[in-house]
């Protein structure tokens, strides 16, 4: 697995841009969560939603999520919600256009990130924070799962540690 830093947890960010860049309502992101700047390493917005169906149905505006990914110095998007398909802690996807990825189907860092997120927005417990998981990459067909695992001392996180599996699809030949 590989390690990650002690979370930072920063902006709380208003839920009307979010939810306007990704074309959802904002009754659609819990009232319970915040949209919340986290770094364990690089700084990701954390989106929560309340459903598979709302998080499938997203239809990202990637000029509106790169300006505010550049307003809060983030790579991109974490959207997530706690419903799974096959019983993990969540089910994700992830935006960063601001990098050229319009979605990615597995992002370590970002789901570590959100173990911490989880974790200290009280969604998971202490012994939970030893195996966290995470689908991603099933809106693309590209379906993968993260895994998290918190060493917390003291209600203080103090490793995050990610590792995970994915799908091989495609296969490319370059002839030099």
């Amino acid at each position: 697995m590989m390690n990650q830093p002690a979370p930072v947890f920063s902006e709380i960010i208003d839920k009307d841009e979010i939810a306007d860049s990704l074309n959802i309502k904002t009754p659609q992101i819990p009232e319970d969560l915040p949209v919340q700047v986290v770094s364990t390493g690089l700084r990701d917005i954390m989106v929560p939603v309340k459903s598979i169906e709302i998080l499938n149905a997203i239809k990202p505006e990637m000029e509106k999520i790169k300006k505010i990914s550049q307003k809060y110095n983030a790579v991109g998007y974490h959207v997530f919600t706690l419903e799974s398909l096959h019983g993990a802690n969540a089910n994700c996807r992830n935006f960063a256009p601001l990098y050229d990825i319009p979605e990615e189907s597995a992002t370590g860092t970002s789901n570590g990130a959100l173990g911490c997120y989880l974790y200290h927005h009280k969604k998971i417990n202490n012994e939970q924070a030893l195996n966290i998981i995470f689908e991603q990459g099933y809106s693309m067909k590209k379906p993968s799962e993260i895994r998290v695992s918190l060493v917390v001392k003291e209600n203080e996180i103090l490793e995050v540690k990610v590792g995970g599996s994915a799908m091989n699809l495609t296969l490319t030949e370059v002839e030099i």
